[in-house]
């Protein structure tokens, strides 16, 4: 088995490691469902790819029009229906037969036609096409980014956090610094009255004595 026949194999590994490096939950990160979701996979076979198995290609046929219901269930319009023949057709450029044909799985599309439905209900290119091996590693690719990318945030709020603090303590030193030269400073200024004043005092004892 092949990282080329099994592309998601290497993802998962990556993101394998990345759990137990950063102590995340094993159940959140690996939630069958959201992937499911964002696949258009049956939830089978995505867990069957999240324990590591091979992931069979299906039919091409049989696999557009199935995610093509996929699309239609769970991309519905505004109003919660789904999208008719005719409003995937237009939405596409395609013309309301051909549309039917496709989603009745009558007429296998080309990729041209599928970047077109694709784009239409928002999905990212390949969607329709792509291997249950490709699918899965394209979302466990995404899932990777967005945890990267949650990790470097939180380091950047680490360091931010521990300049501050680095500031904060730096800026107690310089104020008890002055502090500590002004206290000096002070006790030097009392001591030279002091002896002024002895000074004056004893001038004053002598002058008399004469």
């Amino acid at each position: 088995m092949t990282d080329e026949a099994s592309p998601h194999l290497k993802s998962l590994a990556r993101l394998q490691d990345l759990i137990v490096k950063a102590d995340l939950d094993w159940a959140v990160v690996l939630d069958p469902g959201p992937l499911a979701l964002s696949t258009g996979l049956p939830l089978s076979v995505v867990t069957m790819g999240l324990h590591g198995r091979e992931m069979p290609p299906m039919d091409l046929h049989k696999q557009v029009h199935q995610r093509l219901a996929f699309l239609r269930s769970h991309r519905p319009r505004p109003d919660g229906k789904p999208y008719s023949q005719k409003e995937i057709g237009a939405g596409a450029g395609l013309t309301s037969q051909w549309s039917g044909q496709l989603l009745n799985g009558g007429k296998k599309p080309s990729l041209e036609h599928a970047a077109r439905i694709e784009d239409f209900f928002g999905v990212p290119r390949g969607f329709l096409t792509a291997t249950p091996s490709q699918a899965l590693d394209r979302a466990l690719g995404e899932k990777l980014a967005e945890l990267q990318d949650a990790q470097v945030a939180a380091l950047q709020h680490a360091n931010e956090r521990l300049k501050a603090e680095r500031d904060r303590q730096e800026a107690l030193l310089q104020q008890g610094e002055r502090n500590r030269v002004k206290s000096v400073s002070f006790r030097g200024s009392s001591s030279q009255v002091k002896r002024e004043v002895l000074e004056e005092l004893l001038a004053s004892i002598v002058d008399e004595e004469a």
